[in-house]
């Protein structure tokens, strides 16, 4: 790919994510701004867990994997 074609589908991108913020921010109700915060700071946390995992160990793997899964639990049924 040349570089014109990378700079015009980097435009493109930020287009998208631009209108897709503008409709969000105006058109959401703000309880579901609610549950999409909680949806993302569910999903953040038991990301970070995993990096912890990956980065330092599983010492106390029963731990992990209690945090993990209730991480993944809660991001599914909310």
């Amino acid at each position: 790919r040349s570089a014109a074609a990378v700079a015009v589908m980097a435009g493109s991108v930020r287009a998208v994510a631009r209108r897709f913020l503008s409709e969000y921010g105006g058109g959401t109700a703000g309880r579901l701004k609610a549950l999409d915060a909680f949806l993302l700071y569910v999903l953040l946390t038991g990301a970070l867990q995993f990096g912890y995992c990956l980065g330092v160990g599983t010492f106390p793997f029963n731990s992990f994997l209690s945090g993990f899964i209730s991480a993944v639990g809660s991001f599914i049924l909310g």
